[in-house]
């Protein structure tokens, strides 16, 4: 079967990102040799200086342009990896249009997978990190936001807010068709991991609030009025979580080809994030505890693999938000002040 176990050597393709580090900081804790992939240089120093402690243990290659035809083949050549895990993505300047995101999107993901076939003879593993974005069902199997493709096909450039969850779709979509092209053509097997909005202090240096979209996403709109505090406007998972279980997708002993691991911590309400951020000034209050669902756990979302791979409950919402939010006011970048 082609699982993993430590010492094997991982790639880790945009590894400066806010849950690359913390993947590569789990693999390395549970004994992993890991090379990241960077656009330069000074990036992959900065990565190696995260982890002084595992000095002999992590490394990284210089990929200036994963867009370039045959961008990851002399790593992929050279590395002798066991197992490849893909969180690279396209920079894409704001106000893009659809091609814009898009096409990058699915030339890069494409791109290493051709790689890795043509080149990744070690290779005993792949794991492409997408996003429940790219879902619209909360089914087991291949589902998609079909919504959201035929939204942009609607309205093009004029949907901005929908263009990343467009291009996550059309990604995953392109990979899949792929891997029906190419299954029986290589000696690895597949899983994307699909993780909701990630919260959770980031690893990383971050210099700007901007740098953290997803944790921006849910923190800036808890202070604004809700008509219904009952609402639950989003999934969420801790980001040490979505680690965690992308390493055990390495080490699952059997065939995981064409598994979709969909990674949700919990759904709260906005009345749950209220009550979770009670001690912190300036968050509304609504109406305490009524109305509040589990601290844990997804009733809409089929998680039951990701929990089975993660080995104990999810990290609830009080101990997430709680967490980013101590993080962002040590940095004086709280949305509630």
């Amino acid at each position: 079967m082609p699982f993993i176990q430590a010492p094997a050597k991982v790639l880790l393709t945009g590894a400066n990102g806010y849950f690359a580090v913390h993947a590569i900081k789990d693999l390395l804790d549970r004994g992993y040799t890991v090379v990241g992939s960077v656009r330069s240089e000074p990036k992959g120093k900065e990565l190696v200086k995260l982890f002084p402690s595992y000095a002999d243990k992590i490394s990284y290659a210089v990929v200036p342009d994963i867009l370039k035809a045959g961008a990851f083949d002399q790593v992929i050549k050279e590395g002798n990896f066991d197992a490849v895990a893909h969180a690279a993505s396209p920079v894409v300047v704001p106000g893009g249009t659809v091609e814009d995101y898009a096409k990058p999107a699915i030339d890069g993901t494409v791109g290493i997978l051709d790689s890795i076939k043509t080149h990744g003879q070690t290779v005993k593993r792949v794991v492409i990190i997408s996003s429940t974005a790219a879902l619209n069902t909360f089914q087991k199997g291949t589902h998609w936001s079909e919504f959201i493709i035929k939204l942009v096909e609607q309205q093009g450039n004029s949907a901005p807010m929908v263009l990343y969850s467009y291009s996550k779709t059309v990604a995953e979509k392109a990979v899949w068709k792929w891997w029906s092209k190419n299954e029986q053509k290589v000696n690895w097997d597949l899983a994307t991991i699909n993780p909701s909005f990630m919260l959770g202090e980031p690893i990383h240096a971050v210099t700007s609030r901007d740098q953290l979209s997803s944790t921006n996403e849910v923190l800036s709109v808890i202070p604004k009025p809700h008509e219904d505090p009952n609402e639950k406007p989003w999934a969420i998972v801790h980001v040490r979580d979505a680690a965690a279980i992308h390493s055990a997708i390495f080490e699952r002993k059997e065939h995981v080809g064409k598994r979709r691991v969909i990674v949700v911590g919990s759904e709260p309400s906005w009345q749950d994030m209220y009550d979770a951020l009670s001690d912190f000034s300036g968050v509304p209050s609504g109406n305490p505890g009524v109305g509040t669902t589990s601290d844990s756990g997804s009733p809409s979302w089929d998680t039951s693999f990701a929990r089975e791979l993660l080995g104990r409950e999810f990290i609830g919402t009080k101990e997430m938000l709680v967490e980013t939010e101590e993080y962002y006011r040590k940095k004086g970048w709280s949305f509630f002040i």
